[in-house]
């Protein structure tokens, strides 16, 4: 497990650095739901009159200042896109990092399998977002505990649960293409995570290219499509999986066998 323990040694920083910057953005905007939710009818009726905009981030037949929507709307941007974006970066370096920065020349010629290696380096990029999520989540009870609130408990589990869904998807899609990569750079999986973002938006605009919500992973972090849904959308994050999963085991087979950059 050494290669484990470097992992965790080598990220632990950055990880409680993300985690701590998002939670502190989390607890601000739930410390602010009682100022802007007393003028929920308000805001509520402009959102009616934003026509377009409201589509677009799925706002319309929805009370935006009910407590669960409230944090579904403006806490899953922060862990949804920020933590897609930090999963993304975790994932992208982990394993290009060996041959970008000429750390294989080192790693590779001690008796350990590459298969070995991969396997601790996705435990430690595993073990990094549970962290996040967890933090994250307990700031936010910390945080509706500071106004006297509470969360529907179903709701935040379902909500939660496919937030660290898609985190998790978002990281084994970037795990897989590290393991085709020589250099470490993080451009194409906050390029990913970035198109990932804007299909989502461009799928509530126009419904009529449904079908692309095959495509993104925020397709089923919405709550107001896991409130719709009744839970998590198993079928999507199913399908999600599928083509992240096939990334992953095509990525790991060819690194396996490839010849490394010293």
């Amino acid at each position: 497990m050494t290669v484990l323990r470097n992992e965790i040694r080598f990220h632990w920083k950055g990880t409680l650095i993300w985690s701590i910057s998002l939670s502190f953005f989390a607890i601000l905007a739930l410390t602010l739901y009682p100022q802007v939710a007393s003028y929920s009818g308000f805001f509520n009726s402009m959102v009616e009159r934003m026509g377009i905009f409201g589509q677009m981030f799925n706002l319309q037949n929805m009370d935006v200042f009910e407590f669960m929507n409230y944090y579904g709307l403006e806490n899953g941007n922060f862990i949804g896109l920020g933590g897609g974006m930090f999963a993304a970066i975790t994932a992208m370096n982990i394993v290009a990092r060996e041959e970008g920065r000429h750390t294989a020349e080192f790693l590779f010629p001690h008796p350990i399998n590459r298969l070995t290696v991969l396997a601790q380096k996705f435990i430690a990029m595993l073990l990094q977002i549970v962290l996040l999520n967890a933090i994250f989540i307990l700031s936010a009870h910390i945080g509706a505990g500071l106004i006297g609130m509470t969360f529907p408990q179903k709701k935040f589990t379902d909500f939660h649960l496919s937030l660290f869904m898609m985190n998790l998807q978002v990281a084994v899609l970037c795990f897989g293409i590290s393991c085709f990569k020589k250099r470490d750079s993080v451009v194409p999986g906050l390029g990913l995570v970035l198109a990932f973002y804007f299909v989502n938006l461009f799928i509530n605009i126009n419904r009529e290219v449904a079908t692309f919500k095959y495509f993104t992973p925020y397709y089923y972090t919405d709550i107001g499509r896991i409130t719709t849904h009744g839970g998590p959308m198993w079928e999507s994050i199913g399908l999600g999986f599928a083509v992240s999963g096939l990334v992953f085991l095509l990525g790991c087979l060819y690194y396996s066998k490839k010849d490394l950059a010293i």
